[in-house]
């Protein structure tokens, strides 16, 4: 099926659409620096990204559930009309009150958590039961490449001109061209990216509305409540197959680990580039790089994903990651943007994998709450790596100066925790995935 002809498939075609408008943050370059810029701490960046873990692991398997028996279509677009608000938040928010400016960021998170929990499951069960329906389920690790490949083509654009915006001889140029006052600092320029996302944001509200679902009517005599509480039991009973079923258990604990761990690293690679010294101008030309390999390099995850044994697969993932955080580990300059890099090849290729064994394991009837429980596993490993990195941070910039902080000579000294962190836990489920393999074998 060529491409043309997949993309005239309506809730495939929104769900790329969605996917890579939804993700179009032009703040994502410099997603740390902007939160320290608005005047927060580098522990209150983690624990903010806490509460926003928090949120998703409160609301996504209800959202899942309610999704699937009450309309996958409307979770998505309110998930939409959140992020509009959320965004919204952090772009007019006055910075000159600290405690302000952190609640406000503590609301945005809580709003961020909540919008990303209800389209969670919802927007890719809405699309791939569209294929099922057409018997074209086997084209959906195809859309998976495709929508890979369409949101780093998006990246690009995103990530060189978000880079760009919080340059500030960049924007000087800019400024003057236009004659107005050339700006400073970054303190001067940083709600332009924000203010782009915004824009954005109105083509994800679009594509959620633009989706169509079959009617789930409400059968005769049930009411609403009787609805909400049949999603409830959804809820219970999709977990109680998860537990029940190691196949699925497993897939999803190794992609928790994989995703929240590289994610919470990822999350901070703007402060990471700072600290290996490269100039905020090339934060673009380093995403932008990055979207170029993943549209190179999608097919290959696709193929890898595909064709190695599940048990070979997540082996030798498990050892490239640990030797990637390593490598990260030692801070070196300049060339610490490599492992970077390659850590970032590791989860899309693993992403692939995950998305293309749960579905093929997973009924229609349950997908959406199968899948939000692929997001709460990820988001409690999520909030547990934030509370104990904040924590450890803390502890650890004790021993430094002020000037050392500055030079980041102590978030260098903490890259260390994420080597550890995840050896430790990839271990452990190693371990027990080998003594419940010996019974009975999960991956055949």
């Amino acid at each position: 099926m060529t491409l043309k002809e997949i993309l005239q498939i309506r809730n495939v075609r929104n769900f790329l659409i969605f996917r890579s408008s939804y993700f179009a943050r032009f703040y994502y370059p410099v997603f740390t620096l902007l939160y320290l810029d608005y005047g927060l701490t580098l522990s209150q960046f983690a624990m903010l990204n806490v509460v926003w873990a928090a949120t998703i692991v409160i609301a996504e398997v209800p959202s899942g559930a309610f999704a699937d028996t009450l309309g996958r279509k409307r979770l998505v677009v309110l998930s939409s009309l959140v992020m509009f608000i959320e965004i919204s938040m952090i772009a007019f928010v006055p910075t000159g009150n600290p405690n302000l400016v952190f609640v406000v960021f503590l609301i945005n998170r809580i709003l961020s958590g909540l919008a990303m929990a209800l389209a969670s499951g919802a927007d890719e069960a809405l699309a791939y039961d569209t294929l099922k329906d057409q018997g074209k389920e086997d084209l959906w690790p195809r859309v998976l490449q495709i929508q890979l490949r369409i949101a780093s083509s998006v990246g690009i654009f995103v990530t060189l001109l978000g880079a760009a915006m919080y340059d500030v001889n960049f924007m000087a140029t800019i400024y003057q061209y236009l004659g107005w006052d050339t700006p400073e600092t970054t303190q001067d320029i940083m709600r332009i990216p924000v203010y782009a996302t915004l824009i954005v944001a109105l083509v994800a509200i679009y594509s959620a509305f633009d989706m169509r679902e079959k009617k789930r009517p409400i059968p005769q005599g049930e009411s609403k409540l009787a609805s909400t509480i049949a999603s409830m039991k959804l809820t219970m009973n999709t977990g109680r197959w998860v537990l029940s079923t190691p196949y699925v258990l497993f897939i999803l604990l190794y992609y928790s680990l994989f995703e929240h761990t590289s994610r919470m690293f990822l999350t901070m690679n703007s402060q990471y580039y700072s600290a290996i010294n490269i100039p905020i101008i090339y934060f673009g030309f380093i995403g932008a790089g990055v979207s170029v390999l993943k549209i190179l390099l999608a097919g290959q995850s696709r193929r890898l994903a595909e064709s190695i044994e599940p048990k070979t697969f997540i082996g030798i993932m498990g050892v490239a990651s640990i030797a990637t955080y390593y490598w990260i580990s030692l801070g070196w300059s300049i060339y610490g943007v490599i492992p970077a890099l390659i850590l970032i090849f590791i989860i899309m290729t693993m992403n692939i994998f995950i998305s293309y064994h749960l579905n093929k394991k997973t009924e229609s009837h349950n997908r959406a709450t199968v899948l939000s429980f692929k997001g709460l596993m990820f988001n409690l490993g999520y909030g547990l790596i934030g509370v104990l990195y904040a924590y450890y941070y803390k502890l650890l910039s004790q021993d430094y100066t002020q000037q050392e902080i500055d030079q980041n000579i102590d978030f260098l000294a903490s890259l260390s925790s994420f080597f550890y962190y995840f050896t430790f836990l990839f271990l452990i489920i190693s371990v027990w995935f080998y003594i419940k393999n010996k019974n009975k074998t999960i991956f055949e």
